[in-house]
């Protein structure tokens, strides 16, 4: 018998930056939510082979070896002679706007540690451990606790961005999340290259996403106010759309998400934005039935084709995990 960690955590939905290349303040900041599916649920345990054993898709397998070596990199000693066997049992799928690469990797960080049971870092200290947290620290705060977030931004590029808002969103409320299978969004390199080729975003523009996510999107959801909430969330989506549109194509990255959006506002539908890059569309509606009304909308339209359409819930917890003993 050998102990083994199983983790379980959501993902990340982000819906918009407050800042980019300011001549003055923090940078970055932006706000979003954990949603309980796609999730990710990964099993590690000790390996007795002499090196790590991954069990996953080729691009997460890549993702977990590197926040292995970051781990090895920035930790104690007692790391280095350790070697883990790693499994996934369900994956959040890369580069479509849910924040996949900071959830696998602090769910190997966490399951590191819980699995050694020495120190107890929190999250953010797990996060610099695994280099996450360049840009966005909502998935890091997502992970940690789960709910609705706004991050203020850093000032420094080797901080990690501080957290302003972290609060549960109305269980009732349910997510549509519409994606594309014909086109990824992006990420790393190509995302921070993108991000270049953008001038500096107006202190007006800050000012007015600041307001919409403090003035009304965050009393919106303290008061469960759905009408309020989804009208200042696609009013937030398409602000910071218009910004990156020269980088990403238009408000939003895939051009049938262009439609579909116009499609739906004329049908009365609100709280749309996309999720980080995209190309997923999140709509964010007051129940059930709702939501499946929306739902319908779209298959009948034709979106279903080549859109994959998933409801899903609020996750307002962090990672969930459990420490057993295995074969």
């Amino acid at each position: 018998m050998s102990p083994e960690v199983i983790l379980t955590t959501g993902s990340r939905l982000h819906w918009g930056l407050l800042s980019l290349a300011p001549q003055a303040g923090r940078e970055f900041g932006g706000i979003g939510l954990m949603v309980d599916e796609p999730r990710l649920v990964l099993s590690l345990k000790p390996s007795s082979t002499g090196q790590d054993v991954v069990n996953a898709s080729s691009g997460s397998a890549a993702k977990i070896h590197t926040a292995l070596h970051a781990l090895r990199n920035n930790s104690p000693e007692c790391l280095q002679d350790q070697f883990f066997s790693i499994a996934l049992h369900s994956e959040i799928p890369q580069h479509c706007g849910f924040g996949s690469g900071t959830q696998l990797s602090l769910a190997v960080a966490q399951a590191v540690q819980e699995l050694n049971q020495s120190e107890t870092l929190t999250t953010v200290e797990l996060a610099r451990r695994v280099e996450r947290g360049a840009r966005s620290a909502l998935g890091i705060y997502g992970f940690a606790a789960g709910g609705f977030m706004v991050e203020t931004g850093k000032q420094k590029s080797a901080e990690i961005s501080p957290l302003a808002v972290r609060a549960d969103f109305p269980e009732d409320w349910k997510i549509l999340l519409v994606t594309p299978q014909d086109q990824a969004g992006i990420s790393g390199v190509i995302e921070a290259d993108a991000i270049q080729q953008l001038g500096p975003m107006p202190i007006s523009l800050t000012e007015k996403l600041c307001r919409l996510a403090l003035m009304q999107l965050t009393p919106a959801v303290l008061e469960s106010n759905f009408r309020e909430f989804a009208g200042g969330l696609t009013e937030f989506g398409h602000v910071v759309g218009e910004y990156f549109q020269p980088a990403q194509g238009g408000i939003l990255a895939h051009p049938r998400m262009r439609d579909l959006e116009q499609l739906l506002i004329s049908q009365g539908v609100q709280g749309i934005a996309q999720t980080s890059w995209g190309p997923t569309l999140s709509i964010v509606c007051p129940g059930d039935d709702e939501a499946a009304v929306v739902s319908s909308l779209i298959r009948e339209a034709g979106y279903g084709e080549y859109c994959s359409l998933r409801i899903v819930n609020p996750l307002n917890r962090g990672a969930h995990s459990e420490r057993r003993e295995s074969d």
